[in-house]
């Protein structure tokens, strides 16, 4: 993206913490705010058990761009959500590291689903929507090596969905992605809300 047209875009707010979607907006953006959302994700998966994970990511996506939105109606806000999916089952963050290490145990040798969406309001009404499935080989490793990986990363396994990250595979090898791109994976698929405010300010 062009700087002079980078600057011609409205605010952009983040309703999310998340370290990795920061980092990869501000590559692209100057002008944005990072604000935490408001929702309680474990009340909003618990009141909505009969949502698919698909459904459940969008779900969560939008209320937490809405609970932001509220107080911040002439900006762009984002908001994202990814879910895991591995034998019908979803896979939440664990609330410790004896429900991360049983998440990577459950996970060991199986295939299992990423479902993502990057959902933004504009003036408080749908602006877009991007929906991403990823699928993902989590080869059958050992108690002990997870047990290790659970010792050197225990922060990261707290934080997310399945208790791994995509970043750490480079050093411990334990994933194959079958289908989705880098993007989708991280849980950010931004590519095509840039194309569409590129198109708007041509």
């Amino acid at each position: 993206m062009k700087k002079e047209k980078n600057e011609k875009y409205p605010q952009i707010i983040l309703a999310s913490s998340s370290e990795t979607r920061i980092n990869i907006l501000k590559k692209t953006f100057k002008k944005i705010q990072i604000k935490k959302h408001k929702i309680n994700e474990k009340r909003e998966k618990s009141i909505n058990k009969h949502l698919k994970a698909n459904e459940l990511a969008k779900h969560l996506a939008k209320k937490k761009a809405e609970s932001v939105s509220k107080t911040n109606k002439n900006f762009l806000i984002i908001g994202c959500d990814q879910t895991l999916e591995c034998n019908r089952e979803i896979i939440s963050k664990p609330e410790n590291c004896m429900q991360a290490k049983k998440n990577l145990m459950f996970l060991s040798g199986k295939k299992h689903k990423l479902h993502t969406c990057l959902y933004v309001l504009k003036e408080d009404k749908e602006f877009f929507i991007e929906e991403v499935t990823s699928e993902l080989y989590f080869k059958k490793v050992s108690e002990v090596q997870i047990d290790k990986y659970l010792k050197e990363n225990k922060e990261t396994a707290l934080n997310c969905v399945g208790s791994y990250k995509i970043e750490d595979n480079d050093k411990y090898n334990f994933l194959q992605i079958i289908s989705g791109d880098n993007e989708s994976i991280l849980g950010f698929p931004i590519k095509k809300f840039i194309e569409k405010l590129e198109s708007e300010n041509t």
